[in-house]
């Protein structure tokens, strides 16, 4: 009987120890500086999410939280670099829609995968897009825009941040649904892409409110409608493209945080919590209202059911316009 109960002590103290230090571990997290890969260059609405946050999560744990800009390839050099740090809770990742959703469906050689290499966190944000031209493009409406697209087949050019992002899905998806021949210019980033779209070398951009809305505002650009299925607070008087003669159409950016795989769960439930905290402070929520942005925190389990929807509706998106590698 001794040996019995003995054993029995034995087989509950190995339960409870794995537990006992994943939760001792926890509590020590961080104990050294985090570094949060963003998958683009500086200047446009991954940056801005990844700093906001990092700012955040700094105050919070008391360790520095360095923002490493990994861009390249729409967004996979990020990608890759993540998923490679496996189990290790030091790396976080800022996905977006089109690394951990789209790029699969249209990559052949993609080196990462969007469910299996990730850890999930918590959605961050949702952002709205905004159809913009540039002064050279006769048209002031997205009605206009489109007469003069389908006069005009093959001739107009947009830009985006490379091949899979939401610049290029977004255009894509308004050629297949209005019928329109248009040209894709992908650049290494979103500021290039601007920068051309200012002067004149591409026509058109579909992009979020971060980098655009100051060249809306200052009156660089000329916006024609909003993405969603809904008016942004950010420029009210700018209609949806649903409004515009596109019925249907309802496409945004969203951003998420990941760990690679492997963590221990109690430091994913600690981190996430913390991110949700930061990301929901009152003064967070008004700057990225500003541009047009929702903060959408979550619990792990909710972003993984939300990320699988997507992977299945931009799936079929992809296959129905035709996207292809570049």
């Amino acid at each position: 009987m001794k040996l019995a109960y003995l054993f029995a002590a034995l087989m509950i103290g190995a339960a409870v120890a794995p537990a006992s230090a994943q939760a001792n571990g926890a509590a020590a997290y961080p104990s050294k500086p985090v570094r949060l890969i963003a998958p683009f260059p500086p200047g446009g609405a991954a940056d801005s999410i990844a700093r906001s946050l990092a700012n955040g999560l700094q105050t919070a744990w008391g360790q520095t939280v360095i923002v490493e800009n990994r861009p390249g390839a729409g967004g996979m050099i990020g990608a890759e670099a993540a998923a490679r740090a496996t189990a290790d809770p030091y790396t976080l990742f800022l996905g977006s829609i089109g690394v951990m959703t789209v790029n699969q469906h249209i990559y052949k050689d993609i080196r990462y995968d969007a469910v299996k290499d990730f850890t999930p966190i918590s959605t961050l944000i949702k952002m709205p897009n905004f159809l913009v031209v540039n002064h050279t493009v006769p048209v002031n409406t997205a009605e206009e825009f489109i007469k003069y697209a389908r006069a005009n087949p093959g001739k107009l050019t947009y830009g985006s941040a490379g091949n899979g992002t939401t610049e290029h899905t977004n255009a894509v998806m308004l050629g297949s649904m209005s019928k329109l021949d248009m040209v894709h210019v992908p650049y290494k980033g979103i500021s290039p892409a601007l920068t051309d779209l200012m002067g004149g070398q591409i026509n058109f951009i579909i992009e979020q409110g971060v980098a655009i809305l100051p060249l809306i505002r200052t009156n660089k650009v000329k916006a024609l409608a909003v993405t969603t299925a809904q008016r942004s607070p950010a420029l009210p008087n700018v209609p949806t493209l649903a409004e515009s003669g596109v019925p249907g159409y309802d496409a945004f950016a969203w951003y998420a945080l990941y760990a690679p795989a492997g963590i221990p769960a109690a430091i994913q439930q600690k981190i996430n919590a913390d991110v949700i905290k930061a990301f929901n402070a009152p003064e967070v929520k008004a700057r990225f209202a500003e541009i047009g942005g929702e903060v959408t925190t979550s619990t792990p389990e909710a972003l993984a059911s939300f990320q699988a929807s997507e992977i299945t509706r931009w799936a079929e998106i992809v296959k129905q316009a035709g996207i292809r590698q570049d």
